[in-house]
């Protein structure tokens, strides 16, 4: 061992500059000799990639400035600099095989053995929830080791037996994995490094410095105690602030916990939800323009959820950005195909092949297979979510309902191209390392094509696109798991590899290149280095900022504070060090503190804003809570941007003659047409109808048909007349569970299982009432008796003839007195006023005109009754059995005249073209996105605010 720490040199530059411009000059001056800067002999250690880039790119420009031949220094991160001072003894494993490592441990011992570790053990297969414990093992093993602290240290510091317990069964596990490592031939990274504080191995011939580094953890620091060369520090704070630091530029907890920052009410802006906030930075941005130019102007992050909301902001105001964070691989196109692959693999569920087949490059795969197989391929995707949207099938390999079959066989065919095209996957088990190349070959196929440049890039400057991008970075990472080591590998089957792969791949970035004109957006941990002289940060709040450790498991804050490692108190004294640096460092600063984060849940101010005088931090904390921000015309000096609009909603091309649009109607058509004009248009001339896919239960309409199937198909039988009642039941149910298998299968989904069952009971109680309906006289005419503008029903509106079409329930004939009915199925225990009257201050309005239309079309019959004498009405099968009856509607011959009155307005104003969207709430808008009724409503809300601003 040492006698002696090594010293390091601490060079404080001050904070009224940005560091890296400075470290850049102080290392020109001190090493600049005979027109050459040589800094080969030195690694430069930095916090981020970011830092990195931008320190080289400042010495590159202080050289070529001084016209100095420039030989540049090693540049590495903190996380890559500990490998750099020693040689370990044995190939360092990589964090997956460590993960392998602990899994193999915890699997190989008796469940009864790890009850003080985790009350719940899991099965011994799927190998996933062991790696999932496994992780957190050794990420714990991580933490304690940066601390320079083992499993057996924490033993001591514990005041439970059952802490005890468990940090002596953790020390076991420990013990284990050690030797599974070493019976792999491989070492730990982390013991490693202790072993190389410990035997003194740390050693370099290079001058190292720490260029902005403050916060290095105890590791790192007695590995830079144990070198015996020159260390130097450059640390961003005046030289009378140096009691705030250690003697290698990191931050003293204590120093920094009672610290006032410089903060004016001028750089805090209130903002609201998300996307209040996202507005906040353009409104930020705009106002930085006229004195910015777009270079010079960085827009902060605290999380990543920040991102995509301000890059969809700023893109609608004209501002291209770039992230410096990247994207991770689960974001990109590689990453979903494999997230969707494990998935469907593993569940094998319609709900996962639709999913799956939504990737482009899988929809363009399948939309090329079944061109070859010469089927149309234009609309297979919405015949795919019909079968999914009608029929609710689970799994693929099981038989459709014979309903599906007749319609679907194209879905059927997807399907099986897409079985075809996963077959690798259904080969036996293997290990991880086989599958790794699998899917490596698998993806390159796939994607061999898009390897090369972007598809949209010039000429003069072809760069990757973000999946070429991707494929690199999992090629890479594929490539190195080919590799792992065979004793600690696990075999398991294709889909559980993906999935296990897409774990070590989440964390992966990939980045591209920046334009000159981008607004780059950086994370928290990289502003306070960065050198833009405007600076615009998001999400001033907890839990971004300060990050904080809360109810940790293994570490709980009292053992931390007692373990004396970093905990809380820690995070918060760096942030404050950083947002001091941000404050003192630019010329514009703006921190925006928002109410509700991307999820919507309620954020708090940050802490940091506590590090003020009480009576300044109460008041703004207030201010920001409770005050409103004045909106702001976004304008930009440096870029105009797109006109300004207000989200229009789209206009129909208006034909010469708009009768021969709409020349037949239904009887529903009148009633979407009385609820909005626009929407009918939309329904009955366009045919756009919402379809919903991901729905595993029947919607109120499918509940309502398997219902409605049940009495049809009584009503359509030879017992129709059956008056028994118990024998009713039996055969409605009967008829049910026909209806039920011939749209649904036998493998339909639990939810769709339980609403037969439903239905069942309701049709108990329609039982009873169609009973004692037959008991009085009645017995069914017709079961879904139809008319339609063939047959002659229509009516005559401005001297021009609208066709009409209905189908009808029911009709039933009472024959001792002659009389009529017709009956409509309904689900719901309403009667017929409640569902076609609403009043009004004026009387009563129609709202649906089902009924009236009914009595028009009645002489298409053949009923010979006059129809004001034929009776309308609704067959109640409702949820309640005491609603589950026959009501006949009591419409006064002045309201049927009103209606009638209204059912030629309605077609004279169709043909006059009137089409627009009515202000009134639609219940149960099946078009809000494209009439803008949900979120959009907001955003035209704060469109017109600046509107008035404006004006």
């Amino acid at each position: 061992m040492k006698l002696f720490s090594t010293s390091c040199e601490t060079l404080f530059v001050g904070w009224d500059a940005p560091l890296l411009p400075q470290a850049a000059r102080l290392l020109r001056e001190r090493y600049e000799s005979r027109h050459k800067l040589d800094l080969s002999s030195l690694i430069c250690v930095l916090p981020s990639l970011h830092s990195i880039r931008r320190l080289q790119f400042l010495l590159d420009q202080e050289a070529a400035s001084h016209d100095l031949q420039f030989q540049p220094p090693e540049l590495i991160t903190i996380g890559q600099f500990p490998e750099r001072l020693y040689q370990p003894k044995e190939p360092l494993a990589l964090e997956f095989e460590q993960t392998l490592a602990w899994a193999r441990v915890l699997k190989s011992l008796h469940p009864d053995d790890l009850e003080p570790l985790i009350p719940s053990v899991p099965a011994a297969e799927p190998i996933g929830p062991w790696l999932e414990l496994a992780g957190t093992l050794r990420r714990l093993h991580e933490e304690l080791s940066a601390n320079r602290l083992t499993f057996k240290e924490v033993i001591d510091a514990t005041e439970t037996d059952s802490e005890k317990r468990r940090w002596k069964l953790l020390t076991k596990l420990f013990d284990l994995y050690r030797s599974s490592l070493d019976d792999a031939g491989l070492s730990d990274p982390h013991w490693s490094r202790r072993e190389a504080i410990h035997f003194d191995r740390c050693q370099t011939d290079k001058t190292v410095v720490l260029v902005g580094t403050s916060d290095l953890s105890e590791s790192v620091i007695g590995m830079l105690r144990g070198l015996n060369t020159d260390l130097i520090s450059l640390v961003a704070a005046p030289p009378r602030e140096a009691f705030r630091f250690d003697e290698f530029g990191c931050v003293d907890t204590t120093g920094w916990v009672d610290h006032h920052l410089p903060i004016e009410d001028s750089h805090l802006i209130s903002a609201g939800d998300i996307a209040d906030q996202a507005t906040a930075v353009a409104e930020s941005l705009a106002d930085c323009a006229a004195d910015f130019s777009a270079d010079q102007i960085t827009v902060g992050v605290t999380d990543d959820s920040h991102v995509g909301p301000v890059e969809i902001e700023l893109r609608g105001c004209g501002v291209s950005t770039f992230r410096h964070l990247g994207w991770t691989i689960p974001q990109t196109a590689i990453g979903r195909l494999m997230d969707l692959t494990a998935t469907y693999l593993q569940r094998g569920t319609w709900q996962s092949l639709a999913a799956l087949v939504r990737h482009a490059d899988v929809y363009a795969l399948v939309s090329k297979r079944l061109i070859e197989d010469g089927i149309d391929a234009a609309n297979w995707l919405t015949r795919l979510d019909n079968l999914l949207g009608n029929h609710y099938p689970v799994l693929v390999r099981d038989e459709l309902p014979a309903g599906a079959t007749k319609n679907d066989d194209i879905a059927q065919r997807v399907g099986t191209i897409v079985e075809e095209w996963l077959e690798l996957f259904a080969a036996p088990d293997q290990t991880i390392a086989k599958w790794s190349l699998v899917i490596h070959d698998w993806l390159e196929t796939l994607y061999e094509d898009r390897m090369g440049k972007d598809e949209d890039a010039t000429k003069e400057e072809e760069t990757p696109d973000r999946t070429a991008l991707a494929f690199e970075s999992v090629s890479r990472v594929l490539k190195r798991y080919e590799n792992l080591n065979d004793q600690l590998d696990f075999t398991v089957t294709g889909g559980a590899a993906i999935e296990m792969l897409m774990g070590r791949l989440s964390d992966v970035r990939v980045l591209g290149k920046a334009k000159p004109e981008d607004v780059e957006l950086l994370g928290w941990l990289d502003l306070s280095l960065d050198d833009a002289p405007a600076l615009v940060v998001i999400g001033l709040n907890h839990p971004f900022v300060p990050g904080s450790v809360t109810s940790d498991p293994f570490l709980p804050g009292a053992l931390r504070s007692t373990l004396r490692m970093a905990d809380n108190e820690r995070r918060y004294a760096r942030d404050v060090f950083a947002m001091h640096l941000m404050l003192s460092s630019r010329k514009s600063v703006r921190f925006i503190v928002g109410r509700n984060g991307a999820d919507g849940s309620p954020t708090p101010p940050s802490r940091l804003l506590a590090a003020t005088p009480p009576t300044d931090s109460a008041r703004r904390v207030r201010t920001l809570l409770g005050g409103r921000r004045e909106p702001v015309v976004v304008q930009y000096r440096w870029d105009e941007g797109p006109e300004k609009g207000l989200l229009p909603i789209p206009e129909f091309e208006q034909p010469s003659d708009p009768s021969q649009i709409v020349k037949t109607m239904s009887v529903t058509a009148f009633r979407d047409y009385l609820a909005c004009p626009y929407r009918f248009y939309l329904r009955h001339v366009l045919k756009l109808k919402p379809l919903d896919d991901s729905t595993s239960e029947l919607a109120a309409n499918q509940f309502g048909d398997l219902v409605h199937g049940s009495l049809e198909l009584f009503g359509e039988s030879d017992d129709r007349d059956e008056s028994d009642r118990s024998k009713i039941e039996s055969l409605l149910l009967e008829y049910l569970h026909q209806y039920a298998a011939e749209h649904y299968g036998d493998t339909a989904s639990t939810a769709v299982t339980l609403q037969v069952a439903q239905a069942e009971r309701r049709l108990k109680a329609a039982a009873k009432a169609q009973a004692g309906r037959i008991a009085a006289g009645w017995k069914i005419h017709a079961s879904e008796a139809s008319v339609d503008e063939k047959g002659g029903a229509g009516v005559d509106v401005d001297g021009k003839r609208m066709g009409l079409r209905g189908r009808f329930d029911r009709i039933d004939f009472h024959a001792a007195t002659g009389r009529w009915a017709i009956l409509d199925y309904k689900t719901h225990g309403h009667k017929p006023e409640k569902k076609h009257l609403r009043k009004t201050d004026e009387g009563y309005q129609w709202i649906d005109l089902q009924l009236p239309l009914y009595r028009m079309m009645i002489p298409f019959l053949g009923i010979e009754s006059k129809p004001e004498e034929v009776e309308l009405g609704y067959f109640n099968v409702s949820e309640k059995d005491d609603e589950t009856r026959i009501n006949i509607a009591q419409f006064s011959e002045d309201l049927m005249s009103q209606a009638e009155r209204l059912i030629h307005d309605c077609v004279s104003r169709i043909w006059q073209g009137d089409f627009e969207p009515t202000s009134d709430r639609v219940q149960f808008d099946d078009y809000g996105m494209i009439l803008q009724t949900g979120v959009a409503s907001r955003l035209l809300d704060q469109a017109e605010m600046n509107e008035e601003v404006e004006a």
